[in-house]
């Protein structure tokens, strides 16, 4: 049996998750949340992309300045798809040598919202 190591996915996996659920910060990191949330900070896209890989799309979102509650809707080719919702990271199954649009829309409690946009074509092979 052969192990692999993947030593960059777990900063990230905690670092969503630390966006996910940001209770489970410690004190100190939610009170400078808090108070950062309650400047005026706006809402702004800071990062979003589509990667490739053999049949799926690895997406993902990243924002600042949302004042909570935060939502986060996904769309493929134009539809809606709920399964999706209030993530950051998401898998999308894709058909080979197809376009697909996919968009993101950020939103929060002031009803501020962005929007990520992207049209990645699925590529063929084995996962």
């Amino acid at each position: 049996m052969r192990r692999t190591s993947y030593k960059l996915a777990l900063p990230a996996v905690a670092a969503a998750g630390m966006l996910m659920f940001p209770g489970a910060l410690p004190a100190s990191a939610s009170a400078t949340t808090s108070s950062s949330a309650s400047s005026a900070a706006a809402l702004t896209l800071t990062g979003g992309s589509c990667e490739g890989l053999a049949r799926r799309f690895l997406c993902s979102v990243a924002f600042t300045g949302a004042v909570a509650p935060v939502s986060v809707r996904w769309f493929v080719d134009g539809f809606h798809v709920p399964a999706y919702d209030n993530r950051t990271f998401v898998g999308i199954g894709c058909q080979p040598t197809f376009r697909y649009d996919i968009r993101a829309v950020i939103s929060d409690s002031t009803g501020a919202s962005v929007e990520f946009r992207s049209s990645p074509v699925c590529r063929s092979g084995n996962p």
